[in-house]
């Protein structure tokens, strides 16, 4: 009896759940209409390959576009190379133009929104005749959208803050930011000059001339600062050639300013020439930006004021010192027929003797036979060529600051049997405690360590003892 009870009660409960349900469904709210407000509105569009003409006038002038052969050019005093990109920015907001919103229907004060004097007037030509013209106001207040209107129509909108940028462009937003490109594996010549730093100058040399080949001077010559041609370290001036590989333009600032002095461009800081077999990159930098993060450039074949990273520049302070080789003296052994050597109370004079002993089969080269003499005293090749070493690698420590007189205290004389120059005089004369100043041929520009010229005294010592090479 009880168990019927229960199944009865939940019959019921079941057709009373079943009952609201009925109820809900047929008595339930009808569904809102969806809303169509976020429709896109649209204000311009058309097929955006048919414009041929686009004029931006604004209070800081006009910049006018014409498409000549699916090209693009501006209307400027001089050829300018174009960013296609950037061009492209502007047609696209004249050809796809959808407001973000509608603001005022008929607007009864325009300088509201900035439109009873545009920022902007906007005006595309198309290939049928048609004219499209829009004015650009004022920003709004949200800061990601601009007011807008389009000629015959008295709505007031607003587009995409990208919109009224692109009818913003100037002619430097337009103009292709791209330096000229030096291929530094084939560089000629470089010029680094500035208002505080010791001018460098190096020239390629692929074909070296003999005497250049004689003095050990490598594919790199450093014609100046020092008064004679140096040889430049490879590895220190790839450096310097990574750097230049790495310029590039951070952004235009102003096209033929009449100032270059704001810039600090009418009294550059550093002027850049490089060279490869082709082309020339001529640069004046001038004052670092106020926030110090770039500086101000100029080409030399362009009235354009650029900026680029300071970070980049940083070469241009580089020192010649930094990438010279630092030999005080150095000559090929094989040219070099006597050298006399005097200090510390002491002269010893060192030959090199050489006789040709011909070849005795067609197949085989002549053999140079070197006899080393110190002295008088004949001593071993191998033991030999390493004081020669010790003698030609003589490092300079760091340039020469002061005009002294040459009195030295240690002479290196070296006779030489090729070139122009066959006597190289090469002194050390005291400049402190610990240093030398080396002259060649009479002229001091670096100075070299007591210690350097010390132990080359002692291994030749060693070498007259004959016990260099134990000494290994």
């Amino acid at each position: 009896m009880k168990k019927r009870q229960r199944n009865a009660i939940a019959l019921v409960v079941a057709l009373a759940l079943l009952a609201g349900v009925y109820l809900y469904i047929t008595n339930r709210p009808k569904a809102e209409p969806e809303d169509d407000s976020d429709e896109q509105i649209e204000i311009s569009k058309f097929d955006k390959d048919s414009i041929v003409k686009m004029v931006l006038e604004s209070a800081e002038g006009t910049l006018t576009l014409e498409k000549a052969d699916d090209k693009w050019t501006v209307d400027y005093s001089r050829p300018v190379e174009l960013k296609e990109t950037a061009v492209d920015d502007i047609a696209y907001s004249f050809s796809s133009l959808y407001a973000e919103r509608m603001i005022d229907e008929n607007p009864e004060d325009l300088s509201v929104y900035g439109l009873d004097k545009p920022a902007v007037k906007a005006t595309a030509y198309l290939k049928d005749g048609t004219v499209r013209v829009l004015y650009l106001g004022n920003k709004t207040p949200a800061g990601n959208t601009y007011y807008l209107m389009a000629e015959g129509d008295p709505k007031v909108y607003t587009v995409w803050m990208n919109h009224g940028e692109h009818f913003q462009y100037k002619l430097a937003d337009i103009m292709e930011k791209k330096l000229t490109e030096i291929d530094t594996i084939e560089l000629t010549y470089l010029k680094i000059e500035g208002k505080n730093i010791r001018t460098i100058e190096i020239e390629s040399r692929p074909d070296q001339t003999e005497e250049e080949a004689q003095f050990n001077i490598g594919i790199w010559k450093m014609v100046q600062p020092y008064s004679n041609p140096r040889s430049v370290s490879t590895d220190k001036f790839e450096k310097v050639l990574d750097a230049i590989s790495a310029l590039s333009i951070e952004d235009i600032i102003e096209d033929d300013p009449a100032d270059l002095s704001k810039y600090g461009l009418d009294d550059p800081a550093f002027e850049l020439i490089v060279k490869d077999k082709e082309n020339t990159l001529h640069l004046y930098f001038g004052d670092e930006t106020e926030d110090g993060e770039d500086v101000y450039f100029k080409t030399a074949n362009d009235n354009i004021v650029y900026t680029m990273r300071k970070n980049k520049t940083k070469f241009l302070e580089t020192k010649p010192f930094e990438i010279v080789e630092k030999f005080a003296y150095i000559v090929n052994i094989d040219d070099v027929d006597k050298i006399i050597v005097e200090g510390r109370g002491k002269t010893h004079v060192i030959t090199l003797t050489r006789e040709t002993k011909k070849a005795e089969k067609e197949d085989e080269e002549d053999e140079v036979i070197t006899t080393y003499k110190v002295d008088g005293e004949e001593v071993e090749e191998k033991p030999f060529k390493k004081y020669y070493q010790s003698l030609i690698g003589l490092l300079a420590d760091a340039e020469n600051d002061r005009q002294l007189e040459e009195q030295p205290e240690v002479k290196t004389t070296f006779f030489l049997n090729k070139g122009s120059v066959r006597e190289v005089h090469v002194n050390y004369t005291p400049y402190d405690n610990d240093f030398y100043a080396v002259f060649v041929d009479g002229k001091s520009e670096f100075v070299i360590s007591r210690q350097q010229v010390y132990s080359m005294l002692d291994d030749l010592e060693a070498l007259i003892r004959g016990d260099l090479v134990k000494e290994e």
